[in-house]
């Protein structure tokens, strides 16, 4: 057992912060005791509100974050190890202590807070990545003095966004992870729960989304580790309790907040510093602990549009946008079919064909990019997928050149007829922006284990050679494809070592398996089996033709950026020679004529801005026709 000292200190440094800092060890409800520094202002008197980050890793804190919260905003900040890390007794546990199993720990630690003599009973949660998971776990025992969260770069359910993704063991993450954190032998204890089960159930919010009410401020990036699991729990819980908010930006784990991720340089307003961070969570915690909360203040989400990093343009992509809700409204599910010599279209195959391909695990496709950030070689998050595409076990399906942009916002789907002549195999995607100049970017990618198809929670072996359906969740993004770009899927079944590779043998699992054979691979492009992709789109610019009154010309308005105004602007086409005038009406979706404008327009292309307009949904009529068409406008 660790022995731990109470130790109180004032810290009085050369830049003038002042703090004082206590060390203490937490009781637990099975006795063990977590070490945990207590910062507490020193210019202003209790009691305070408390915001409490819990860790695997060092307590310390940057001595100007330290002084924002306690001495300029007024919180108590506590530092906890969790369970058999640092001076904290007990077995670690990787956070199976942390939710609501036997062990509570996140719980008992805000009770224990709530019932100190300076506390006001008010705890918040803060902090990213492993701090961020134990924000969730916690949430979900539902402690009752915790107020509020901002889980940032985490993950809600650890056995599917963390340990095994699409049923395959996340082998880089939770290897290199668990030997950085001193703990190697943990790396067994998950690889003996393959499959999800009891112990994973107490470590993930889906099965708390009923009840874990408390306001959360999901802060995530689109290459992040575990993008999807925070879009998921933003909308389950906001579904129900209407007080959670979600901020996306263009970026991995490994280089959050930064314009630089993978091949790709963002523009300047893709910058994230760490103080602007800091300001955007304490305005958070200080409306939910200090003022009351109410309805969440706007917007309820923020996203960043990415897209072309070749242009500079960033009306249309690579800016940021608001809205209320996710996914957006109005998106358009749109399929894209594998077709014969290679190609991705939108219409379904004609004739019955089958492509082939064999995956050697002695040989598997390497891991180049993606969505993580330690125990890779070949960088992080939007990386060029060149170096695979020769490769004879990768099969490669690419639109032709977009006619025009492509704006996909959401979750992507792989509907894949394939077959295997092995009991067991994997299923990998790769979805790629491919460039004018050759180079195939990385948007998103995700797996499945064949045995998996059915649940996770159970295995079901192949039949060999016998076609089946696999439904490969790739998670999502947001993201335009320019025009002259091409949109392509690579197949494979493989994507090491990222994830572990498939021994093919429908055997136990087990990782590193040297005991593997050779499987035959095939995929079904046939008229009762046409593999796709599902791809969410905004829908394609509207066209709204209508006579003018009065010369009994041809008007159409065009809604810039498919169906939402992103600039707020509206692109008015005319074939009448010279000026004239068109009435321009804007109504919300009670009816209640919002603006109307009367422009002066001439032949071609018109731009008309709309001032002082929230965003929202809204239908736009020309002139005198009785029938709008809806727009729905993102600040």
């Amino acid at each position: 057992m660790k022995l731990l000292k109470t130790i109180m200190v004032v810290s009085i440094l050369s830049t003038g912060y002042a703090y004082i800092r206590d060390s203490v060890g937490v009781p637990m409800r099975d006795g063990i005791h977590l070490g945990t520094d207590i910062y507490y202002p020193v210019t202003s008197l209790p009691p305070w509100p408390t915001l409490l980050q819990r860790t695997p890793y060092d307590r310390g804190w940057d001595s100007l974050y330290i002084f924002l919260i306690t001495d300029v905003f007024g919180y108590v900040l506590a530092v906890q190890n969790v369970r058999g890390y640092g001076d904290s007794e007990g077995e670690p546990m990787v956070f199976l202590s942390d939710g609501w199993g036997e062990l509570q720990d996140g719980y008992d630690a805000i009770e224990w807070i709530a019932d100190r003599l300076w506390s006001d009973g008010k705890i918040g949660m803060i902090g990213v990545s492993a701090h961020g998971m134990t924000q969730y776990y916690a949430a979900g025992a539902q402690p009752p003095h915790l107020v509020c969260c901002a889980p940032t770069v985490a993950a809600p359910s650890l056995y599917h966004q963390c340990a095994f993704n699409g049923g395959e063991f996340r082998k880089a993450l939770v290897e290199t992870w668990l030997q950085g954190v001193g703990t190697p032998w943990l790396i067994d204890t998950v690889c003996n729960h393959p499959n999800y089960d009891s112990i994973w159930s107490v470590v993930n919010l889906r099965e708390k989304y009923d009840v874990a009410n408390y306001p959360m401020f999901h802060i995530s990036g689109w290459f992040d580790l575990y993008t999807d699991g925070q879009l998921e729990a933003f909308s389950e819980l906001q579904s129900r309790f209407h007080n959670q908010k979600l901020f996306m930006g263009p970026w991995g784990h490994y280089a959050f907040g930064a314009r630089e991720q993978g091949d790709l340089v963002f523009p300047p307003n893709a910058e994230l510093n760490e103080l602007d961070m800091m300001n955007m969570l304490l305005e958070w915690y200080d409306y939910w602990m200090k003022n009351g909360g109410g309805p969440v203040p706007p917007p309820k989400v923020k996203f960043y549009l990415m897209g072309d990093c070749d242009t500079q343009d960033t009306t249309y992509w690579n800016h940021w946008v608001t809205a209320d809700t996710w996914p957006l409204p109005d998106v358009n599910h749109k399929s894209f079919y594998l077709r014969e010599n290679g190609l991705l279209d939108t219409f379904p195959p004609l004739t019955d064909e089958i492509d082939t391909f064999i995956y050697d695990p002695a040989n598997p496709c390497t891991t180049y990019g993606g969505r993580e950030y330690i125990g890779l070689d070949h960088g992080y998050g939007p990386i060029d997928q060149r170096p695979i595409e020769n490769r004879s076990d990768v099969l490669i399906y690419s639109t032709p050149p977009l006619p025009s942009p492509l704006t996909v916002t959401g979750k992507l789907t792989m509907v894949l007829y394939a077959a295997s002549d092995r009991y067991d195999t994997d299923w990998t995607v790769r979805v790629t922006d491919v460039y004018p100049d050759g180079r195939s970017i990385l948007v998103t990618d995700h797996i499945l284990m064949a045995r998996h198809r059915h649940g996770f929670d159970r295995e079901d072996s192949l039949i060999p050679d016998v076609p089946d359906t696999f439904i490969i969740d790739l998670w999502s993004t947001a993201y335009v494809f320019n025009a002259g770009h091409r949109l392509r899927v690579i197949l494979s079944s493989s994507n090491y070592p990222r994830f572990e590779k498939n021994p093919n043998t429908g055997n136990p699992f087990k990782r590193d398996d040297s005991v593997f054979v050779v499987a035959t691979q095939k995929i079904y492009r046939t008229t009762t089996m046409p593999s796709h992709i599902i791809i969410p789109v905004l829908p394609s610019p509207v066209y709204v033709k209508e006579k003018n009154l009065r010369n009994c010309i041809k008007t159409k308005i065009e809604i810039c950026s498919p169906s939402i105004l992103i600039s707020s602007r509206v692109r008015l086409y005319t074939d009448t020679e010279g000026k004239q005038k068109i009435f321009f009406h804007i109504y919300d979706p009670t009816g209640r004529k919002s603006q109307s404008f009367t422009v002066k327009v001439k032949k071609g292309y018109n731009y008309i801005k709309l001032n002082e307009i929230r965003s929202g949904t809204y239908f736009i009529r020309l002139n005198k026709q009785r029938k709008g068409k809806k727009i729905i406008i993102l600040k």
